[in-house]
């Protein structure tokens, strides 16, 4: 069994363990999981991002070493974690190192619900977010839910082919495989997701022969199946399998010797020599410190050698447009070479064979201006594109590389400085709300003895001595018991005028800032509840937070897209020129041939004008028949029956 959570290390079982393991097979298991965390063996946690940088190494070590085939690495392997945010960044994370080892194909983007954005290519794996029964439309196989496949191929209308493999006893290998088209509008609403690591949750039923689990933000309760999902061999009992699980699980809590390589293909080291502690501790620390500087620079410089690579073919490619129009002009100078140096007049090409030799000179012109024109605006929007993509790079790398906030974190920050206040504001509510409470409960005790003292009015002198009190003290005593219950009423009110007042400035807080819309409160009332307003301010975090992450991927995204963008234009640029230097060169073999050979001149204007009165005069047939057809189906058609006598 291969099962990976932030370290690969193993203990023998102590006493500890086997109470715990005794405790689980009580049916007490939380107490049993509870045993084990918090008998002081759980590994120090590392920051997320070396947590993640450490499962996508191990993933992609493994998948080069055993399952490179993309299908075989869905039916061996899978990374889980507990967040949907962690799934998205192992995701990303994943496609990235595919993407930059040249493994994907044509990509495209697709926009999301809420704003954010999918980018999936030729050779992802993908995974299957909703039911298509299509054998019963029979439009080819079901395309269930939790399928995780791989993206074969992408047409122009940006759909993409998924294919799958199925169990088959019959097949080669014991399986076959499967395909179908999903549509873009599937994909945009939520049809298909990335499938490199998914959650905890999402993987029950699951077996694999290696899991890498990603443990930030696992409890226990989350950790026992992610670490389960591995397969364990044929046990012999059901008790032998859940003694594995909580073996399993107790060495993953009992983790104490410095983190070492992730192999099953290496034996475990021998034991250390006898250094002291600390020592051991920090060479290890900043040996995987060096490892990890290295392997961020490494990829950081594969990055750049892509870019500069991908820079090198677009300016390849717009070299070789710009020779190919730089021919065109030689060989047009080269033929007018020939018609100035007295060449015969058969050498020159007819003008029906000649790109531009049916357009008049007035279109001509208009090529000319048009074509420097579109030139000049597409080397514009592909300089400001690669501006963008420039300063967006640089943005991005510096605050990497000084451990600045990005712009989806400062973002999250300070929306959560706004919803501190409110929660503060919330606080009090229900402070005055527990005086509202406490004065409300001495109300109804005045009431109370106001009542019984009720009972004793009427009686007289005699009898309310005999009671042990008089008429006087009666009075005064109603008196006083009234005034209390009033006060208390009173303070009850104000409690409670405050508490609703606390709530409103709680809502004011949020609404009035600039974060009201991002939110979803800039037009919604206050609820009547301190609780209600206390759970939209936990919602409120959560959305926070996703809006932050979202930012920071369309970042991400729009690097990509402005580079791309710039590359297009460039072309566009190039195709404009080579428009404008090949109107040119019509115009001034015109011009040569004006001047060397009359005649043939005469006969190319007349041929021309000829030919273009021709096409006006189609062009105006026509127009006239669709017009005449429009008529035609607006007049109204008279029924089969009408005149009938």
């Amino acid at each position: 069994m291969h099962g990976l959570t932030l370290t690969e290390n193993r203990r023998q079982e102590d006493a500890a363990e086997r109470a715990a393991l005794d405790v689980w097979r009580t049916g007490n298991h939380q107490l049993a999981l509870r045993m084990l965390a918090e008998g002081g063996r759980v590994h120090p946690a590392e920051t997320a991002e070396e947590a993640r940088s450490q499962i996508l190494m191990a993933w992609d070590e493994l998948r080069l070493q055993q399952w490179a085939d993309p299908q075989d690495l869905i039916a061996h392997l899978v990374v889980l974690a507990a967040r949907n945010s962690d799934v998205d960044a192992l995701n990303l994370g994943a496609q990235a190192m595919r993407r930059e080892a040249g493994e994907l194909g044509d990509e495209h983007t697709y926009a999301l619900p809420g704003g954010d954005t999918l980018t999936l290519a030729v050779g992802d794996v993908v995974r299957v977010r909703e039911n298509d029964y299509r054998s019963r439309r029979g439009q080819g196989p079901d395309m269930l839910n939790g399928y995780r496949a791989v993206i074969t191929a992408m047409d122009e209308h940006h759909r993409v082919e998924i294919t799958w493999r199925v169990k088959d006893a019959k097949a080669p290998g014991g399986h076959r495989t499967e395909s179908g088209w999903v549509s873009p509008q599937k994909v945009a609403g939520g049809a298909l997701s990335l499938g490199y690591a998914m959650t905890i949750a999402a993987s029950q039923g699951l077996t694999c022969n290696t899991s890498l689990m990603y443990g930030h933000g696992a409890n226990a309760f989350a950790t026992y199946p992610g670490i389960t999902r591995a397969r364990l061999g044929q046990s012999r009992s059901e008790r032998e399998r859940l003694e594995r699980a909580i073996d399993a699980f107790a060495r993953f809590l009992g983790q104490s010797r410095p983190d070492s390589m992730v192999s099953d293909l290496l034996r475990e080291p021998p034991a250390p020599a006898p250094l002291p502690r600390q020592r051991d501790l920090s060479a290890e620390e900043a040996r995987a410190e060096s490892e990890r500087r290295l392997r961020q620079s490494r990829m950081a410089q594969a990055g750049r050698a892509k870019s500069m690579s991908l820079s090198h073919r677009r300016a390849q490619d717009e070299a070789q447009r710009e020779e190919r129009a730089r021919r065109a002009e030689e060989k047009a100078k080269q033929l007018l070479a020939r018609i100035q140096g007295g060449a015969e007049e058969r050498a020159v090409p007819s003008w029906t064979k000649r790109i531009y030799g049916a357009v008049s000179p007035q279109e001509l012109n208009r090529l000319i201006a048009e074509g420097d024109r579109l030139a000049a605006e597409a080397e514009a929007v592909a300089t400001a594109a690669e501006t963008k993509a420039r300063e967006l790079a640089t943005r991005l790398d510096h605050e990497k590389a000084t451990g600045r906030p990005t712009r989806g974190q400062r973002f999250a920050a300070e929306a959560g400085e706004v919803l501190d206040q409110a929660d503060a504001r919330v606080v009090d509510a229900r402070e005055y709300l527990a005086t509202a409470f406490v004065a409300d409960g001495h109300a109804e005790d005045r009431a109370r003895q106001l009542a019984k003292l009720a009972e004793s009015e009427g009686k007289g002198r005699i009898a309310l001595r005999l009671a042990g009190t008089s008429l006087k003290e009666y009075r005064e005593l109603t008196q006083r018991l009234t005034g209390e219950r009033a006060a208390c009423l009173q303070t009850e009110a104000d409690a409670k005028r405050d508490a609703r007042q606390a709530l409103r400035k709680a809502w004011d807080v949020v609404q009035q800032s600039r974060f009201a819309d991002s939110l979803g409160v800039a037009r919604t009332p206050v609820p009547d509840h301190v609780e209600k307003v206390a759970e939209r301010l936990v919602e409120m975090r959560s959305v926070a937070e996703r809006r932050g992450h979202s930012m920071d991927k369309r970042d991400r995204d729009d690097i990509g897209r402005a580079t791309r963008q710039a590359g297009e234009f460039r072309g566009y640029a190039a195709g404009h020129r080579a428009q404008a230097a090949d109107a040119r060169a019509e115009k001034a073999l015109r011009a040569t041939i004006a001047e060397k050979f009359p005649e043939l001149y005469d006969r190319e204007v007349t041929s021309r004008r000829a030919h273009q009165q021709a096409q006006q005069a189609k062009r105006a047939k026509q127009v006239v028949q669709h017009q005449q057809a429009a008529v035609a189906r607006l007049e109204p058609t008279q029924s089969r029956g009408r005149g009938r006598k």
